[in-house]
């Protein structure tokens, strides 16, 4: 038998789950899957005398949902399981063998690949970005040069493709904004002039042609108030199932609510133009205050945007037009946490005069956010053809939607 070569990131073997002093516990307002193996185990098992609403066996606690089997939440949208101190009546009764894979695994992914498997940690659990707040930088195993050794040169380019975007993404000289612009630039002109190759790479990320590009980019005018009216629509489009079922709602709705004042405000245009004007020019000050406060958190976030790249990127299977719409995705999902705790801000400084972003509430929003756009592949398909004109965008749509 053939050993399986493992790659992981340099954080990997340091994650331990908080358990009881999770702040986001992901046993509340989540789909939580019960594979068939623990189904059928379940189907044998009587629910613990403390789960408040005694059914026949474990399995009467399940429902289907989207096609898969999760376990059916109570009215507060916690899984019957839960206790008041935030642990597992199964693991309590138990032990940890009688979870499900997805209470076995979470927040751990991994890939498999024909020459090896990946392991990864996924951004939707509070410790895992506590502990990415405590790196400087996330290191990354590069796979691209043991895969020219094997032959496969069309998988190797892809790989080494993703090493460059990571390298791209891990220069503290310029903004994340910046660098994805440039990100995604690239990678269109690399998918319209195929076939890709180690030598065309090497001339797209080369100083001299990465130092043209920014110089372009940063001449290029992204006004602000586009910025905040296209982020408003995308976060209330991605929450509106999420409010139709009432998750998430004391994070979501005060934000929400705040997205829907700006957007009319700032269609009010032709009624109040003098109106409109003062309030477009205090909503551009709170904006650029507002990424002044944010930016001690860069190492944090450029951490989380490159283990995207990391794991959603180059997925088994995947050519360079899946990695275009992961790249759009994960632009997407960085534009809706960006948005939603710049409202969070605008709240919170309203409501006591704060004028810093806490980290607690950068954390919430990071983990509630990527819950949110944790999609299968399919289902980003889908989400994105039925959601914009073309399943890929044009460069100017991008850059509306990060801005630099």
């Amino acid at each position: 038998m053939t050993e399986i070569n493992y790659l992981i990131p340099d954080y990997y073997s340091k994650f331990t789950c908080i358990a009881d002093r999770c702040p986001i516990t992901c046993c509340q307002e989540w789909k939580i899957g019960v594979d068939a193996d623990t189904n059928r185990k379940w189907k044998k098992l009587q629910a613990p005398e403390t789960v408040p609403e005694q059914k026949k066996n474990l399995s009467a606690y399940t429902i289907k949902k989207d096609g898969q089997r999760v376990i059916g939440l109570d009215s507060d949208h916690r899984c019957p399981f839960l206790n008041s101190e935030k642990l597992c009546r199964l693991v309590v009764a138990y032990g940890d063998k009688v979870l499900s894979e997805t209470c076995t695994t979470f927040p751990r992914e991994e890939h498999r690949f024909p020459t090896h498997n990946e392991k990864m940690l996924m951004p939707c659990c509070p410790a895992v970005i506590d502990l990415w707040n405590k790196q400087k930088s996330l290191h990354f195993p590069n796979v691209s040069d043991t895969l020219s050794d094997t032959g496969d040169t069309d998988t190797s380019v892809l790989f080494l493709l993703r090493e460059k975007l990571l390298n791209l993404l891990d220069d503290s000289s310029r903004t994340i904004e910046e660098e994805l612009l440039e990100s995604f630039y690239i990678l269109q002109e690399l998918y319209q002039h195929q076939p890709l190759t180690k030598e065309l790479l090497e001339d797209y990320f080369s100083d001299s042609t990465v130092r043209e590009l920014g110089n372009a980019i940063s001449d290029i005018d992204l006004p602000p108030l586009d910025l905040i009216c296209e982020c408003n629509e995308l976060l209330q489009d991605l929450s509106v199932n999420y409010q139709k079922e009432g998750l998430y709602q004391d994070t979501l709705n005060p934000i929400l609510a705040l997205a829907e004042e700006i957007s009319e405000a700032l269609s009010d245009s032709t009624e109040n133009p003098d109106d409109t004007k003062a309030y477009e020019s205090t909503l551009l000050e709170q904006w650029e205050q507002f990424t002044q406060y944010l930016s001690p958190y860069e190492p944090l976030l450029r951490n989380f945007l490159r283990n995207e790249i990391f794991s959603d990127l180059l997925l088994p299977g995947n050519d360079l037009e899946n990695m275009l719409v992961q790249m759009q995705w994960s632009a997407l999902e960085y534009a809706a946490f960006r948005h939603s705790v710049f409202l969070r801000w605008m709240l919170d400084g309203t409501d006591a005069n704060v004028s810093e972003i806490s980290y607690e509430t950068l954390r919430q929003y990071l983990v509630i956010i990527t819950r949110m756009t944790g999609y299968e592949t399919a289902d980003i398909y889908e989400y994105l053809e039925n959601s914009f004109e073309s399943l890929l965008w044009d460069w100017g749509y991008f850059a509306l939607i990060i801005g630099n």
